[in-house]
């Protein structure tokens, strides 16, 4: 199994953690923001009068649960 972070004791553990976020937040482009990163997105959306929106697209099996299972 692959292992990103060599975790020895509990502060190489938050160091993990903190990178982890660090990488999520501001180098992960998405396609559904146009690949900009959650962080791009974010500042665009607090400095803008009117941010542009990115909707989430339909996903069908959760459609196909919600007619078979809710009323």
């Amino acid at each position: 199994m692959y292992q990103m972070y060599e975790i020895t004791d509990e502060a190489s553990l938050r160091s993990a953690i903190e990178d982890y976020i660090r990488f999520y937040s501001k180098e992960r482009p998405q396609e559904r923001y146009q690949c900009k990163s959650p962080q791009e997105v974010r500042i665009e959306a607090l400095t803008s009068d009117k941010p542009p929106e990115y909707p989430i697209a339909k996903n069908r099996r959760i459609e196909k649960y919600k007619e078979k299972w809710c009323a």
